[in-house]
């Protein structure tokens, strides 16, 4: 067992080199992050934070108006334009901006003109190269309308198909021909939208169903990834509606990111209660999904004790990935470098799922009818706890100590090391 240790280890060796993973930060929120790894988001909703491997956080900007940051950061794909909302000194009003990168200076770019005290406006996406903006504008103190802004146009108001209700825009393709988003029905709910050359199109799921909230969209607009109630979902031109699941009935979930070429969606489930104790996931046409903290483990690296619960955004060539997670009982932020920027063929496909991870006193597995033996071993290589079988009721690992463990599955095709966190 020693020597499995130690295999492992060096195979940790081999792949820090290449990738790493990076804590940035207690209650570090990071929503989105460049083809250069330039990471952005907010700490504690009070200030805007950029990050880079060479200069870590950097705060570009602290809100004024005494309220908690509104909306999304996100980046350019090359790293030199951020956008988010700040707020503007010259009204006192928080405000859809642009942050400059290389002058260290943002530009305000205004809204509808009505105010909901103390907001304007609140950016919720922005274009790869930078040249658009999107997101919410007031037209009382209580509707907001999508927005799109770009230097030739300015402020356009994509307007809202009920009446007395709001729409907002969350991410734009690279042409600015497609903005996606939602749009509250005369319910009050939210519904997938998308506006195409600034006309609203409706979403449907594979029942002919409204689907819920628009979250990203692909540079060419053939692909857009949100969530409907429960699931996650990724919408193509080509293929319609397709639903992410999570072999736990009691997960909830949503899309958050998706790379340039629509084919990695990455996204979060979680069971009923605060969002911080669910997980990542990363999805494939081709691997379906995949848990991020078991993602992480086999390519060996280091994930210094973090559940990797809420990935918020990924670069567009899939290089990396960042989000909000938790190590020690405290959120905070987190990059993942990898070794290879994310593809199809990058993804690991794990045959065997565990959940929940971290666990507290039953561990379940999905396909547990073919697995043929479980160990459990602590860092240094002990054996702790070993079964032939695991039934449907789950596995009791509730004698564990808090910690971290390495779980052994075996199958009739194959054997395969999964990191275990027992809480």
């Amino acid at each position: 067992m020693k020597n499995f240790y130690v295999a492992a280890l060096f195979f940790v060796g081999l792949n820090v080199a290449q990738a790493q993973v990076y804590d940035t930060g207690e209650y570090a929120q990071m929503t989105d992050v460049s083809n250069t790894g330039v990471a952005v988001g907010n700490v504690y909703n009070a200030y805007q934070v950029k990050w880079t491997e060479g200069e870590g956080s950097v705060n570009i900007g602290e809100l004024t108006s005494g309220d908690f940051i509104s909306g999304w950061t996100n980046v350019s794909s090359d790293g030199k334009y951020i956008s988010g909302t700040m707020t503007n000194p010259a009204n006192g009003l928080d405000e859809m901006g642009r942050f400059n990168v290389l002058t260290n200076t943002w530009t305000f770019l205004g809204g509808l003109n009505a105010v909901s005290s103390p907001t304007l406006s609140t950016a919720w996406g922005m274009s790869d190269d930078g040249s658009a903006v999107v997101g919410l504008g007031y037209v009382s103190v209580s509707v907001g309308h999508a927005i799109k802004w770009s230097q030739s146009t300015g402020i356009v108001d994509l307007g809202s198909t009920v009446t007395s209700r709001s729409s907002r825009a969350n991410s734009i393709n690279s042409d600015g021909t497609v903005v996606v988003g939602w749009q509250d029905n005369e319910y009050g709910d939210r519904e997938g939208v998308y506006w195409k050359n600034g006309v609203q199109i409706a979403l449907k799921d594979e029942n002919n169903l409204p689907t819920g909230e628009a979250v990203v969209v692909t540079p060419d607009g053939n692909t857009i990834a949100g969530f409907t109630l429960d699931n996650p979902f990724v919408w193509n031109v080509t293929d319609g509606y397709t639903k992410i699941t999570h072999p736990n009935p009691d997960y909830s979930g949503g899309a958050s990111g998706i790379t340039d070429d629509g084919k990695t969606v990455i996204g979060y489930f979680r069971p009923f209660g605060p969002a911080l104790l669910g997980e990542g996931f990363i999805y494939t046409k081709e691997t379906g999904r995949v848990n991020l903290n078991d993602y992480v483990a086999s390519l060996g690296l280091d994930d210094m004790g973090m559940n990797f619960s809420l990935p918020l955004g990924i670069s567009p060539n899939g290089k990396y990935i960042v989000g909000i997670g938790v190590a020690n009982d405290e959120a905070r932020g987190f990059v993942i470098k990898l070794p290879t920027a994310l593809g199809t063929s990058a993804v690991n496909t794990t045959k065997v799922a565990v959940y929940p991870n971290p666990v507290q006193n039953i561990l379940h597995l999905t396909k547990a009818d073919k697995v043929s033996g479980v160990e459990i071993y602590n860092m240094v290589g002990q054996k702790i706890l070993s079964a032939d079988k695991v039934s449907k009721d789950g596995l009791d690992v509730s004698k564990l100590t808090k910690g971290a463990y390495l779980l052994k599955v075996k199958t009739e095709t194959q054997s395969e090391t999964i990191k275990l966190l027992k809480k």
